[in-house]
């Protein structure tokens, strides 16, 4: 099975307030195709090359801040219904 599609089975059966914090896989991998199959035509220093780079690493630091904030928001809340102290 394909991980876009494992992807979307495991979002399916999750949480349905946890949905919109998996990776946005679909769109991240057009954006992988584009600058693949541009790679050829388009040499490594061109303006194009470096818009579709840009937008990827872009997305992908959005997706990262967006997996972190989620994972943050978590502990907070498992630490406050358990009152766990992680003092040393």
């Amino acid at each position: 099975m394909k991980f876009g599609k494992r992807l979307k089975q495991q979002m399916q059966g999750t949480l349905p307030g946890w949905r919109d914090k998996f990776l946005s896989y679909k769109h991240l991998k057009k954006i992988v195709k584009l600058i693949a199959s541009a790679a050829p035509v388009l040499l490594n220093g061109s303006l194009e090359y470096g818009k579709a780079e840009a937008e990827f690493v872009y997305l992908l630091n959005n997706e990262i801040d967006k997996f972190n904030a989620f994972f943050v928001e978590q502990e907070e809340d498992f630490i406050i219904r358990n009152k766990v102290c992680f003092c040393s």
